[in-house]
């Protein structure tokens, strides 16, 4: 069998975090990176952290994380022969990824339209914080600005307990808008490349990051779009418990979202007598009382260590997570386990210990092959290493001709229900993919029964928002698992089907007769993807975990919250969107290797492991052997100004930083300061951030009495990256999202026409955003199983009566 993406072909341009997280993900499963730096070398180089905090561009901490597999050559282009060079290269590629700005790209000569006329199958991934097109298109952006713009930071930190309205939206640590900008590049590309191999012709993809975070707060966004409320970090949760709680040595983070598992929570406890109040008897009566019953669980918690508190939640099918510092997390024997800690010699930076895979692979594709290059190691080698890419035979679709979309023709079997596993299925069916999702007649997904409806409206199966914004482009398949015939079913629908998708705890669909083996038996070629809390394997492959408490096992929450304050939650369940965008790169990456080589792969992921890479800048701090980050609210490790600042209004906050010395000097000039630029506080960068308390608090005082968008166009129109804290109102609002066509508008037989978000991503020569509304509960039971099984009416009205089958309900 193939060595899974062996034979793809990339140039990688640009620097940071984004394109060469996407990048990674390519190199680390078998594609040829070529890295293309310029002679100053890609800027992560010089950010760190580094070994004994002693500055080495070829040992920066962040560089050799998000590099490793990688071929280095430098070429300069701001010279006509850079570039010259630069679209020979592309000449032999299958893939261009870059995160360029638009004017970078004018000024660089990187141009579609010239590089597809030399090679037609190409696909090229721009990667910008707002896209290629729209208003804000020339907005300059750091992951800071990036994040609040996209509302996440309006929803951050989201505390349980005692928020106060006058401190800031804030961010959780590390560089997270440009890291999923980076796993939604990697998609983008995995698909575009897939339906390039199969019409002939490639396409350019235009990223917004901004659409990426906005993705990640669609909870908001929905609950905007049917009920005219506003979310944000002040809120109380929608159901309780949901949050940390004192132990003697620690805190575990716990979460009850059905009612049995609060059940069990209570036994665990020991059935207080408070428990049973009628306040306490179901979780929104629950979620209204929050910080009174946040202090009666710690009462009991608090008795107990984090250990003895973690299992024994666990052992009873509640989801409890510990909240791990790195020095825990690199010697928990789940991890050692499964592998997802893998050690690295650097030539340079000696010994790492790094991330391992974001999910175990049946076929071991992922592996870390070389360690990241020194500056311009594969000078000269480039051309040898991209040949046999590019251009290719014919393909089935010819020049002018309508393309489908990237995934047309692939069928999924789609088992998820929340929100990891169907956030992963939305993106595939936007990308052209038949997605048949698989539903009990008899218990609905959770977000079916979610609280989000229409304040004129009943709640209903089919009204719920976070289902109708997550279910978009689905077909629903009711179909009774616990009966026999009901797995019958299914395994004469796997062989029409592609690839299979599952968010179930570990076993469940064994217990059905459906698990993996039986899957390949049936189809020998197919690509399975299961997505749970912990993996299908390893000592801890029984316990359950959801996207909000995975965070607390990764270092993340560790280090978020306000400066000298504690640990906080992150705003959203983090966890869950996050595997679900590389679970369905994995897919689309292992559609491509079958393309390639044939074959099919089982690909295990878990939402710790998946979300440990998503962390990396505190794990690689650690392993480096620097002190923790601690909770720094919106700061940087090393970039100041960094912040986000009251203006006026009523909670109204701009986001500012500087990632350079240009930037900051126009700051000041905006301002009306210019003499800051030359004060000894605030001459060079490790000044800056020396007094970087000083410095926020100049500059709180000139945004204070400013509007936040005057504030935001002042500072662009000199090239300082600025942006308000949006709110769910104001993306949905947003000038720019609206320009780029972010909502989808499907009329829907219950909830009417609402308007939900899409995907960020638009293809230039392929059709755009969701393929339709969410379907109603079984509203395709009886047309897919005619369609792919050819069953007669007489045998379909026959399993409606046996109740094997059901075509679902309205309301």
């Amino acid at each position: 069998m193939g060595q899974g993406l062996e034979g793809v072909k990339v140039l990688e341009l640009g620097g940071g975090v984004s394109a060469p997280m996407a990048c990674k993900l390519l190199a680390d499963l078998g594609a040829t990176v070529v890295k293309i730096e310029p002679p100053e070398g890609d800027p992560d180089r010089r950010r760190g952290p580094f070994r004994h905090g002693q500055p080495d561009p070829e040992a920066s901490g962040v560089f050799l994380v998000l590099n490793t597999n990688k071929r280095s050559v430098v070429l300069d282009l701001a010279t006509e022969g850079g570039q010259a060079e630069f679209e020979a290269l592309a000449a032999g590629a299958d893939l261009v990824i870059h995160n360029l700005t638009p004017r970078e790209m004018a000024a660089q000569g990187v141009d579609y339209a010239r590089l597809s006329a030399r090679n037609p199958r190409l696909v090229m991934v721009s990667i910008t914080p707002f896209g290629l097109t729209g208003p804000y298109r020339d907005y300059v952006a750091t992951d800071l600005t990036v994040f609040h713009g996209g509302g996440w930071g309006y929803l951050c930190p989201g505390s349980a307990t005692d928020p106060d309205p006058n401190l800031p939206p804030i961010k959780p640590f590390g560089q997270h808008a440009l890291i999923q900008a980076g796993y939604h590049a990697a998609l983008a590309a995995m698909a575009g490349h897939y339906g390039a191999r199969a019409t002939g012709r490639g396409d350019h993809i235009d990223l917004s990051a901004q659409a990426v975070m906005a993705a990640y707060t669609t909870t908001g966004i929905t609950t905007y779009t049917y009920t005219g409320k506003v979310e944000t970090r002040l809120r109380s949760p929608r159901s309780a418990p949901n949050s940390f709680y004192r132990c003697r040595d620690g805190q575990v983070y716990i979460v009850c979202l059905e009612e049995d598992q609060w059940a069990r929570l209570v036994e665990v406890m020991g059935n207080p007598e408070w428990a049973r109040r009628p306040e306490f008897k179901n979780r929104e009566l629950r979620g209204d009382r929050y910080t009174e019953l946040d202090e009666l669980i710690n009462a009991w918690s608090s008795k107990l260590t984090v250990e003895q508190m973690f299992h024994a939640c666990q052992q009873r099918r509640i989801c409890a997570c510990p909240l791990f510092s790195y020095d825990q997390i690199l010697h928990q024997e789940h991890l050692l386990a499964r592998g997802a800690i893998v050690e690295q010699e650097h030539p340079v930076a000696g010994k790492l210990l790094l991330p391992g895979a974001p999910a175990l692979l049946k076929h071991p594709w992922w592996a870390l092959r070389r360690p990241t290059p020194r500056l311009g190691e594969a000078n000269g080698e480039a051309r040898r290493l991209l040949a046999n890419g590019g251009p290719k035979a014919a393909g089935a679709v010819g020049a002018g001709a309508p393309l489908p979309r990237p995934l047309a023709g692939v069928r999924v079997l789609d088992f998820t229900w929340v929100w990891a596993g169907p956030y992963c299925a939305l993106l595939l069916a936007s990308l052209g993919a038949e997605v048949l999702k698989v539903e009990s007649p008899d218990r609905s997904d959770l977000s079916r029964r979610g609280p989000i409806v229409p304040p004129e409206m009943e709640r209903g199966v089919n009204r719920s928002g976070q289902f109708n914004e997550r279910g978009q482009g689905k077909l629903s398949v009711s179909i009774n698992l616990s009966r026999p015939e009901g797995v019958e079913l299914i395994k004469r629908l796997l062989p029409h089907c592609d690839a299979v998708v599952s968010n179930f705890s570990s076993g469940v669909l064994e217990r059905r007769g459906l698990g993996p083996d039986e899957m390949f038996r049936l189809r020998p070629d197919l690509i399975i993807g299961a997505i749970s809390g912990f993996g299908q394997t390893g000592p801890d492959n029984a316990y359950i975990g959801y996207g909000a408490p995975i965070t607390a096992l990764t270092g993340i929450s560790a280090s978020t919250g306000y400066p000298g304050g504690p640990p906080e939650r992150v705003g959203i369940a983090y966890g869950d969107p996050n595997a679900g965008i590389l679970m369905a790169f994995a897919l689309a990456a292992a559609l491509v290797a079958r393309s390639h080589h044939g074959g099919g792969q089982y690909i295990d992921m878990s939402l710790w492991e998946a979300l440990n890479l998503s962390g990396f800048e505190g794990w690689i701090n650690h392993v480096l052997g620097q002190p923790p980050y601690p909770p720094m609210g919106n700061h940087d490790p090393v970039l100041a100004p960094y912040n986000v600042y009251r203006c006026r209004g009523d909670d109204e906050w701009v986001s500012i930083s500087c990632a350079g010395e240009g930037q900051w000097q126009a700051l000041c000039g905006a301002m009306g300061r210019p003499e800051l630029a030359r004060d000894p506080r605030f001459v060079t960068a490790s000044a800056r951030k020396a007094h970087e308390d000083e410095l926020d608090a100049l500059i709180g005082r000139w945004c204070a009495p400013q509007e936040r968008w005057a504030v935001t166009a002042a500072l662009q129109a000199v090239g300082v990256p600025a942006f308000p804290s949006m709110s769910a109102k104001d993306l949905f609002e947003d000038p720019q999202l609206n320009a780029r066509g972010y909502f989808s508008l499907h009329a829907h037989p219950e909830v009417g026409t609402r308007a939900h978000p899409t995907v960020p991503w638009l293809l230039a020569n392929r059709p755009n955003g969701t393929t339709g509304r969410a379907p109603l509960l079984g509203e395709h039971t009886d047309e897919v199983l005619g369609r792919l099984l050819h069953l007669s009416r007489a045998e379909l009205a026959r399993l409606h009566a046996e109740h094997v089958i059901g075509a679902g309900k309205k309301g």
